[in-house]
């Protein structure tokens, strides 16, 4: 009996092949980037606006239970350490941003407060212990991104 020598083939891409399916995953990854960059930068902002309604509210509530029940409603400050901010009026606490990073929090001092919308960009709020309010300068146009919808 003859034996016949079988050839095994291995199976690869050609160069051809390779250089158009890096094409389109290249393609894919100008178009898809912009958008998933966007997407981050608008949900930051929904975050931190989340965060504003969230102390605002936490403000009138704590003002509202010292009108009704007749004592004073003063708070020097917003938190008991610095570790958590917001921590003497919310359930749950902002942690306090080590680095400017989009949608940290940061405190300057016990009336303000620095959150950074992006890397480079960030708004200051100021709280108000006598009238138990929360605001940034409205002149500055990052202020009125973030309040735009109040």
């Amino acid at each position: 009996m003859a034996h016949s020598k079988s050839l095994i083939y291995k199976k690869a891409f050609s160069l051809l092949e390779l250089i158009f399916t890096l094409s389109i995953i290249a393609f894919l990854a100008m178009v898809a980037v912009p958008k998933l960059t966007n997407t981050l930068n608008k949900t930051n902002i929904v975050k931190i606006k989340s965060d504003i309604a969230l102390i605002r509210e936490a403000l009138n509530s704590y003002k509202n239970k010292h009108i009704l029940s007749g004592t004073p409603g003063y708070l020097d400050s917003l938190e008991e350490n610095d570790d958590l901010l917001f921590s003497k009026i919310l359930k749950y606490p902002i942690k306090n941003g080590i680095e400017n990073k989009a949608g940290n929090w940061n405190k300057i001092s016990n009336s303000e407060y620095i959150v950074w919308m992006e890397n480079e960009t960030s708004v200051r709020f100021n709280y108000d212990a006598s009238n138990l309010t929360f605001e940034c300068d409205f002149k500055d146009d990052n202020c009125k991104k973030l309040l735009q919808s109040y």
